[in-house]
């Protein structure tokens, strides 16, 4: 749906040199004569999706030119390989491997795979993307080991990508000056992955190598989808780069083994994604959004101000679009202009109230739509509101203004961890809200307590200087111009807000902030983790949410105190004390207990049975638990010197068993684990142990004569 129309496409016909050879080559063939370099859509129409298509208004020419087939077929080269920038990183390539191209078919295979997939990732991390094993964080995971394989195939000795890269910005900064301003990021990020595949690529080809000589021997074509699982898992090797070596030697894989080994990590995938996807609303295939009239916008006006009128220009329920909401309806609002912030750039959503004199619309959640329109999504608690209404919409200020301070809280943090850790501090993603705030930066170990300590100092002082805060407009060049830092990853158009706080603070930024840092009043750090690869992760609270925070300490500080039955500022004394008491009931409860054992013993040593010329003390107690029934045996088998002594005990329904052998009895060839195996059967358990020392549980305490009656017999068939 959407935009669409009739389209050209442009080819070249670069010459016969270049064709196959046949008499019916013509345009559309398979070899490489005729090259697309342009595309061209005149879009006149638009489509409801379905099927059904009526004029655009402005009617336009899209149009788009492959700039390095472009370049290709100027400098008359014979591939995309060969143009002048990236015959350049192809020549790095073959620098470091020393190997030439158009030698060797299968080594041009792997010179060309490693140029094309550096030069890929190398903008990929500019934009944003950091390796992980979901998403297009995997997809950059996958090119950057498919290129350390070939890497290994074409002899590259030891670590190679950031020299890469360093080709790639050097050839492409002109064009694209980004490239050079993150070039230390990207540098660390494909050091980093680098790492981590090099520790396990040797032994995963090795693996691979022995799977390969297993199936040779079986005459078997087809790799186990759990042993491309296993490759997987242990080894860091992606799917298709498993698949790629194999083919290369004539196997395959049983990929849907090793999907059905993968369904844990789907599973959980999709749950990471309902997590962090957008408003419920938007998370469908076919949400109703996508139905409603591109040209429509919303133009955001609530930097100034926290209420405007406005005109209703669409509703919709949660399944459709609709002429009007009614009283306990719950959908979403679209108008003309809205004071509304829609939940962007890390910042949550504005939350508030629209109304008239006849209805009344609870905001909960204003959400960004395709086409520059905003979304207020929430429940029409009285009244009825219709397309083409006026209405007054009200954000709610104080949520607006604990969000304004989080939000501005985070510019200084981000600014005190570069002054503190250094200039390849960078924000790497970031939640403000009404209640706290969560700053994300690259930074390649933990902080210290004393770091922590500079930074939240730092912040606090810029707070109590009272700094203004000044936004401005202003064309992306100039802005890039004053030194300000643009965010990570993000994208701009031709101008941006830039947010100063004096000389500590300029960032790129379309969120709203405090008028004056002294609004935020104090700032803590709660909590300093790692949360992936380079990547540090801050939690914070200021103004409401500290206060809060320290009332929720301080009730539980009362509360402890109070169990205690302490003041609050003698609680850790009292918990000493409190602490010395309990080591010391411990101490006389254990007494205790060995007495009451001692006594449950009776006079067992008079019980000695004599096997073999082995001494045997086989004996119940009751109610001795297991730590005691150990130390009885100590007892007994210092009573009697040199044999074998198995005790057994009934409490609360179960029963343990015990058996200990002394060196002498052992020499002869008694062993308590297999005297124990054999008889805790009889009282409905099982167990084991050591020569010396063995015990048992069970669930079957009549059958406690009949297990002490067996060990004679069991000890009797291990005496030699």
């Amino acid at each position: 749906s959407g935009p669409c129309g009739p389209c050209s496409e442009i080819y070249y016909d670069r010459g016969e040199k270049y064709g196959c050879g046949k008499p019916d080559c013509h345009v559309g063939c398979d070899c490489d004569r005729f090259c697309e370099v342009w595309n061209i859509v005149f879009s006149q129409f638009n489509n409801d999706g379905k099927g059904n298509y009526t004029d655009l208004e402005h009617k336009n020419i899209d149009t788009g030119m492959g700039l390095e087939r472009l370049a290709m077929v100027v400098q008359d080269a014979d591939s995309l390989y060969s143009i002048d920038t990236n015959r350049a990183l192809l020549d790095r390539v073959c620098t470091l491997s020393g190997k030439e191209y158009n030698h060797d078919a299968l080594t041009d295979m792997s010179l060309r795979i490693i140029a094309d997939h550096i030069k890929s990732c190398t903008f990929m991390i500019s934009d944003g993307i950091m390796p992980s094993n979901e998403g297009r964080g995997y997809v950059l995971r996958r090119l950057l080991r498919r290129a350390a394989r070939h890497g290994r195939k074409i002899d590259i000795e030891g670590k190679f990508m950031a020299d890469l890269a360093s080709t790639v910005i050097e050839l492409c900064k002109d064009g694209y000056p980004e490239l050079d301003e993150k070039k230390a990021m990207i540098f660390r990020v494909l050091s980093s992955e680098e790492d981590k595949f090099n520790r396990t690529i040797d032994q995963g080809l090795q693996i691979l190598s022995d799977m390969e000589d297993e199936m040779n021997t079986k005459g078997e074509k087809v790799l186990g989808g759990e042993a491309a699982f296993k490759l997987y898992d242990t080894y860091g090797f992606p799917i298709d780069l498993t698949r790629e070596i194999l083919e290369e030697k004539g196997f395959g894989i049983d990929e849907e083994g090793f999907e059905k080994a993968m369904t844990a990590q789907r599973e959980k995938a999709r749950e990471d994604r309902k997590l962090h996807g957008t408003h419920s609303l938007t998370g469908r295939d076919d949400s109703v959004y996508d139905q409603i009239d591109p040209a429509l916008t919303t133009a955001f006006v609530g930097y100034d101000t926290l209420t405007a009128d406005s005109v209703i220009t669409c509703l919709t329920t949660e399944d459709e679009i609709v002429e009007a909401l009614t009283d306990g309806q719950k959908g979403t609002i679209i108008t003309e202009e809205t004071p509304f912030y829609g939940t962007m750039g890390g910042q949550q959503a504005d939350t508030g109230v629209i109304s008239t004199e006849k209805g009344e619309f609870r905001v909960e959640d204003t959400i960004h739509l395709q086409g520059g329109k905003v979304g207020h999504v929430g429940t029409m608690v009285s009244g009825m509101f219709s397309v083409g209404e006026k209405v007054t919409l009200t954000v709610d200020k104080e949520n607006r203004a604990l969000t304004a301070r989080n939000h501005s809280a985070t510019h200084l943090l981000h600014a005190a961890l570069q002054e503190v850790l250094g200039s390849h501090v960078e924000q790497a993603g970031s939640l403000v809200n009404r209640d706290h705030l969560r700053f994300d930066f690259t930074h390649f170990e933990a902080m210290t307590a004393e770091e922590l300590a500079k930074v939240e100092q730092l912040v606090n002082e810029k707070i109590a200087e009272s700094i203004a805060v000044v936004t401005e407009v202003l064309p992306i060049e100039e802005a890039r111009k004053t030194g300000a830092v643009a965010q990570f990853g993000e994208k701009y158009g031709a101008e941006v807000r830039v947010v100063e706080m004096g000389e500590f603070s300029k960032e790129f930024c379309g969120g709203t902030h405090v008028k004056n840092t002294g609004d935020i009043a104090f700032f803590h750090i709660l909590s300093e983790s790692g949360i992936a690869a380079g990547v540090r992760r801050i939690e914070a609270l200021t103004s409401a949410g500290l206060m809060e925070y320290y009332r929720n300490t301080e009730k539980k500080l009362q509360e402890a105190a109070s169990i205690a039955k302490a003041a609050p500022s003698e609680l850790n004394n009292r918990i000493l004390a409190l602490q010395e008491e309990i080591k010391a009931l411990n101490s006389e409860n254990q007494k205790l207990k060995s007495q009451l054992a001692n006594q449950s013993l009776g006079n067992a040593a008079d019980e000695v049975q004599e096997i073999k010329g082995v001494k045997l003390i086989a004996t119940a107690v009751k109610d001795v638990e297991m730590n005691e029934l150990r130390n009885l045996g100590d007892e007994l088998r210092t009573q009697i010197g040199e044999g074998v002594v198995v005790i057994a005990s009934e409490k609360d329904g179960k029963v343990s068993l015990m058996a200990a052998a002394t060196e002498e009895a052992m020499k002869k060839g008694a062993h308590a684990g297999n005297l124990i195996k054999a008889i805790a059967g009889l009282v409905g358990g099982g167990g084991g142990g050591r020569p010396n020392m063995a015990q048992a549980g069970g669930k079957n305490p009549a059958g406690i004569p009949q297990a002490l009656e067996k060990a004679a017999e069991v000890l009797a068939e291990q005496i030699k």
